[in-house]
């Protein structure tokens, strides 16, 4: 008996595999009614992250070639992430809430920067009244240096400083990102005022049309110098 051992396993060793290749050409894959999971990531054959669905424990951070920008960074929030091929984290899309203020938002990051496209809703309960800033809006991003880098650097050149000091360097950081790095420059949606319309920025993040709707029902057009002066159309 023992000698007709190896060619039962041979035999059986070929009909499962016959029996794996009928299923995988035939496309007869196993239909799940609900999975459950903390994290799902999608990932090539050599184990890269393209795509992290998670909840807010275990979301995925941001990579720049597959290492984290910020190492120990908690992203406490749920939702989709995308990485591309050489490990940049590229966007993603999240959903998220609490009692009194939630938020949600679609977002595309510039090659190798954070994002400069973005469909983005926020909401919260001031008192009795509900402000809410929801629309599409565009970024104009520097390609000298990304938003990461000069927060390293921030933090690398202000090591020992005292609070006071670094709260002042990080305003005058935060103003220059603003004004040259991190440009906004179009809002199309609802602002917190109430005014619905298309805002416009200049390439210093200063508005300069407004086309809109008032809280009170008015038709606005409205051109602004760079000084901040309204001029008539």
């Amino acid at each position: 008996m023992k000698k007709h051992i190896p060619i039962i396993n041979l035999i059986v060793l070929v009909g499962l595999t016959s029996f794996c290749l009928y299923r995988w050409q035939n496309n007869d894959a196993k239909i799940f009614e609900e999975i459950k999971a903390e994290r799902l990531s999608i990932v090539g054959p050599d184990g890269h992250l393209y795509i992290a669905i998670s909840n807010p424990e275990r979301q995925a951070i941001p990579t720049r070639g597959g290492k984290p920008l910020v190492p120990g960074m908690v992203r406490d929030v749920p939702g989709i992430t995308f990485f591309n091929r050489i490990g940049d984290e590229i966007g993603g899309i999240y959903q998220d809430g609490k009692e009194g203020e939630s938020s949600a938002g679609i977002m595309f990051d510039q090659q190798g920067d954070d994002q400069i496209l973005a469909i983005t809703k926020d909401e919260y309960k001031d008192g009795d009244e509900w402000k809410r800033w929801y629309g599409f809006w565009l970024r104009e991003r520097s390609d000298s240096i990304t938003q990461w880098d000069m927060f390293q650097n921030f933090y690398k050149e202000t090591e020992g400083w005292s609070k006071e000091e670094k709260d002042k360097a990080y305003k005058a950081m935060r103003k220059k990102q603003d004004e040259e790095l991190n440009v906004f420059r179009m809002f199309l949606g609802r602002e917190e005022t109430k005014e619905v319309g298309l805002f416009l920025y200049d390439s210093k993040g200063k508005e300069r049309i407004k086309l809109y709707i008032d809280a009170s029902d008015n038709a606005r057009f409205e051109i602004i110098d760079k000084e901040g002066n309204i001029e008539l159309p």
